[in-house]
């Protein structure tokens, strides 16, 4: 018998804050990488290569309050169960599938993370490892990884349980939809997915499975591919696999340092992926033909990639693991463009597997042919597109019951087009969006049925953005008519403008703001504009403005420290630090920049004591960013003032190194 309930899961899990109070018109991304710009491929390939790339993470707010704590909280779960599987997933952190056990054989078939911490590697900032993430909308970790989604049960007609979750994305304005369940005897779960574009526009879709695996000495990943697409400085570059040297792809645990590997496998091919131990046993994930990507990513057995595992993790926990992940495109550096008015669906199947391991440590080719016999002997391909189509009735069938709710933008979304005329049930009528009031939605609904965003004290928090051109209409509407002396509806314009690029009419937008009201959010805008502009002091004079509004709130004290510091006025960052309210002064990113400032205008030893000190150890950063060199150059030009080469000062304390490439003992 199959058994859906819900539950609520104890774990030790970080404190996620308070979501900003500013807009995110900065890229989190972008300061911390370079991403590779040349592709070196064969006429064949026929990649999108950046086609659909998404310069950041508006509308949404970015999540980057949370700390490093460690205390039990209440979490809720919805559990799909039946005699071999338990499969625990988690609503309120974008549907990911927390823990896959395998009741047979008493093992998780996933990497559990034994808490739940928050770190730097998300389009919004916060991202947690471990389990099944499910990444749609554009390029990275997707913007509810850390967020709610709507969960609901339905059932199949033979009564088989089923676990609904669903959301839409805002940027993309597409609507997604993941219907899971075990059949009462299967050793599998089924993941029936099923993406909406109800817009009039192509729409750019990004989708990827990200699964992550303990990772044990002797694992191979098997996958029906004889290469890879790979990055390699500022080239992605095709190879072949490489079974004749150490550093044979197929094992993860021979990588020094940290690498995807996207598995050059074909559109006509059986779709699968498998991590097996030495014993033979692992995780597979099969599926449909249209989800035909496949890749590997890896830590590497290098300082900085086991440095990230551990930051991850609780506490003394090695966290060792890596990620088998399975996509709608070849590689993650595209997207695949979307029709409109269309609807995509596939289904994926995760289960246990045991294979005779005789077979595959040797001949590749001889592993993945026992692989795929395994798969098509228990599974069946050909079954896997049956069922798909089978469950079809199910997938557009109303819920049966809600269990947790998302947002309201879905709903707001679906208000939208019913009081324009527009056709709704492209948004899937079979899904329960709920009203589409709340506290985000309220102001657009406002807009959408009065013509105005209605009055606001400028002291209270900007409560949510759009970024879709018919909001975009309405906005421009609005401030011809009722809002013309409505500072946080020109406010509202100019954060879209900004967005799309748009600088000499944002900026007009923010002036007239702050001139009908002065307000801070407006100000911090210009702050920002003024450093796209390449205009430090004006950016320094507006964060001035901005903080002096608002000097109590915690984000826009932040992005002070950081704009004084990165516009250059560090004498002036050093000369009000110890005025600012206790919670800016002892957040570890403002330290941070404190002490980038103290470095760099002479105070030295100041820049060495924050860094490091007796009593706390070396400054630790709770969103220091995935590869941020931020500390080690830092460190680097305390060594310089004192008189130490880069050369004789070597490699800086692992402590606060967080870049990605191995250092000179390990290359």
């Amino acid at each position: 018998m199959t058994v859906l309930k819900t539950e609520k899961l104890n774990i030790a899990c970080s404190d996620l804050g308070p979501i900003s109070s500013l807009p995110s018109l900065r890229s989190n991304m972008r300061d911390s990488y370079t991403a590779p710009d040349n592709f070196v491929l064969d006429e064949s390939d026929g990649l999108f290569v950046w086609y659909g790339e998404y310069p950041g993470a508006f509308p949404y707010r970015m999540q980057d309050n949370y700390d490093r704590s460690e205390d039990i909280r209440e979490l809720d779960a919805c559990v799909l169960e039946n005699d071999h599987l338990r499969a625990v997933f988690l609503p309120g952190l974008g549907a990911k599938l927390f823990s896959l056990y395998d009741k047979d054989n008493n093992k998780d078939l996933l990497f559990v993370n034994n808490v739940i911490r928050p770190c730097n590697l998300a389009a919004r900032n916060a991202w947690t490892s471990g389990g099944i993430e499910w990444n749609f909308g554009f390029r990275g970790h997707h913007p509810y990884t850390c967020d709610k989604v709507s969960a609901a049960e339905t059932a199949l007609p033979d009564g088989t349980q089923v676990l609904r979750l669903y959301w839409f994305e805002r940027a993309r304005c597409c609507v997604v939809q993941m219907d899971a369940f075990i059949p009462e005897d299967s050793r599998v779960l089924y993941v029936r997915t099923r993406i909406t574009n109800p817009t009039k526009a192509v729409v750019p879709v990004y989708w990827w499975t990200n699964i992550a695996v303990e990772r044990k000495e002797g694992d191979r990943v098997i996958v029906p591919a004889n290469g890879y697409f790979t990055a390699e400085g500022s080239k992605v570059i095709k190879r072949k696999i490489d079974l004749n040297t150490p550093f044979d792809q197929t094992y993860p645990c021979r990588g020094i340092i940290a690498k995807d590997y996207f598995w050059t496998t074909k559109d006509t091919d059986d779709h699968y992926i498998a991590q097996l131990d030495k014993d033979g046993y692992g995780l597979f994930e099969a599926s449909t033909s249209l989800l035909k990507g496949r890749k590997l990513f890896i830590w590497g057995d290098s300082e900085g990639g086991r440095k990230w595992q551990r930051y991850l993790t609780a506490k003394g926990s090695p966290g060792s693991y890596d990620e088998i992940q399975c996509g709608i495109a070849h590689t993650q550096y595209e997207c695949i463009p979307m029709p409109p008015h269309t609807t995509w669906e596939w289904l994926e199947c995760l289960g246990p597997m045991q294979a005779n391991n005789t077979k595959l440590f040797g001949d590749y080719q001889a592993a993945q042919t026992e692989v795929k016999n395994i798969i098509a002997d228990n599974i069946g391909f050909d079954h896997l597109e049956k069922l798909l189509q089978d469950t079809h009735k199910t997938a557009v069938s109303p819920s049966k019951k809600i269990l947790y709710r998302g947002d309201a933008f879905g709903a707001l979304e679906q208000k939208r087009r019913e009081l324009s005329g527009i056709e709704t049930g492209l948004m899937n009528s079979q899904l329960d969006l709920g009203p589409a009031e709340d506290p985000e939605t309220l102001d657009w609904l406002e807009l959408l049925e009065n013509g105005t965003m209605g009055e606001h004290d400028p002291e209270d928090v900007p409560p949510s953005y759009m970024y879709q051109t018919e909001w975009l209409y309405l906005l421009k509407r609005a401030v011809e008519n009722k809002d013309s002396e409505n500072w946080y509806t020109f406010y509202q314009l100019g954060t879209y403008l900004f967005y799309d690029g748009n600088f000499d009419e944002a900026e007009k937008c923010f002036i007239k703001s702050v001139g009908l009201s002065e307000n801070a959010w407006s100000y911090y805008c210009l702050a920002l504009l003024s450093e796209e502009l390449r205009d430090p002091a004006k950016a320094a004079g507006y964060i001035e403005a901005a903080y002096r509004l608002k000097p109590k709130d915690l984000s826009l004290g932040k992005e002070y420290v950081r704009i004084l510091q990165s516009s250059g006025h560090h004498e002036r960052l050093i000369e009000v630090f110890d005025s600012l309210p206790q919670k800016v002064r002892t957040n570890n990113r403002c330290r941070l920049n404190l002490a980038i400032s103290c470095a760099r205008s002479g105070h030295v030893k100041e820049a060495e004591d924050i860094l490091y000190s007796e009593k706390e150890g070396y400054l630790l950063v709770p969103d220091i960013r995935e590869g941020e060199e931020s500390m080690t150059m830092l460190w680097y030009e305390i060594q310089k003032a004192k008189g130490i080469s880069r050369e004789d000062a070597g490699d800086p304390p692992s402590e606060i190194d967080f870049r990605m490439q191995a250092r000179k003992n390990e290359r």
